[in-house]
């Protein structure tokens, strides 16, 4: 990626630390009590939160506030379906587990805390005076405000990327169609197949935004391969060469990889 790359993308996700936190000088000083207190408080706050969740009727988005009737027959008998589905399992469900809920809290309490010293900076996360509090989401203003400044300028250097990067792919000249059709954002690649010159790639876009899940590239070359197979497409670049197009992919989900190749065309298709 010459633009929307693997450091672009880990920044992009350190946009909005400072959204969920919340200011108290108590956070000053490593308190046990305070740690305790917290933590019991957040915990008891996500049981009700999904509990609520877990108690919401499907049936109620018949309502006529909530269910907008579409004018395409087709559409709406899909939707009925999908929600009689979803009333279906609603009323299949095992009860309510508060103590799997703990364990669910448990869990994202810990990858938070993990996460904290990878994605703050060190001259900040030194100033944290007990990083678990931290993880509940509280802190004092002056770590707030660092951590803002921090989010903001990434979030600052992320958009200055994407502008640029915006401005280089309305200059390259390619079809309509194919720039329009080239986007598989939050498809998962599932097949990988070589056929003579070409390279075909299979997609699941259950999670996408298309309805194409076939791309090939003809008389490809590959010209960086870190095996994309099994991860998400996220990202994309397509630029114009003189005998036919250089492409970039950015695929994340247990690990971030890259596929860059040089192909004479492009073919999408739907199977």
């Amino acid at each position: 990626m010459k633009y929307l790359t693997k450091e672009w993308y880990r920044k992009s996700e350190l946009t909005d630390l400072h959204y969920d936190l919340e200011i108290i000088e108590e956070a000053a000083h490593k308190d046990e009590d305070l740690f305790e207190s917290l933590y019991q408080d957040e915990e008891q706050r996500f049981i009700e939160e999904e509990r609520d969740e877990y108690d919401y009727d499907p049936r109620e988005l018949f309502a006529e506030d909530n269910f907008e009737r579409k004018s395409d027959l087709v559409d709406f008998l899909e939707e009925e379906d999908f929600i009689a589905q979803l009333i279906e399992a609603f009323d299949k469900r095992e009860p309510f587990s508060e103590a799997r809920t703990k364990e669910l809290f448990a869990q994202i309490y810990q990858e938070n805390l993990s996460a904290i010293k990878e994605n703050i900076p060190a001259e900040i996360y030194d100033q944290i005076a007990d990083p678990r509090v931290f993880a509940l989401g509280f802190c004092t203003g002056d770590v707030y405000d660092q951590v803002r400044e921090f989010s903001v300028q990434n979030n600052r250097e992320v958009m200055q990327v994407l502008d640029a990067y915006e401005e280089m792919m309305r200059a390259q000249d390619i079809p309509r169609q194919l720039k329009q059709n080239f986007g598989f954002h939050d498809c998962q690649i599932i097949g990988w197949l070589s056929q003579g010159k070409d390279l075909v790639l299979t997609l699941d876009n259950e999670r996408g935004f298309t309805s194409d899940n076939r791309v090939t590239f003809m008389d490809v070359k590959v010209i960086l391969d870190e095996n994309i197979l099994r991860l998400f497409w996220i990202y994309d670049e397509l630029y114009k060469t003189d005998d036919g197009y250089e492409a970039h992919i950015l695929c994340d989900g247990d690990r971030t990889a890259e596929l860059i190749l040089r192909c004479s065309d492009i073919r999408i298709e739907e199977i």
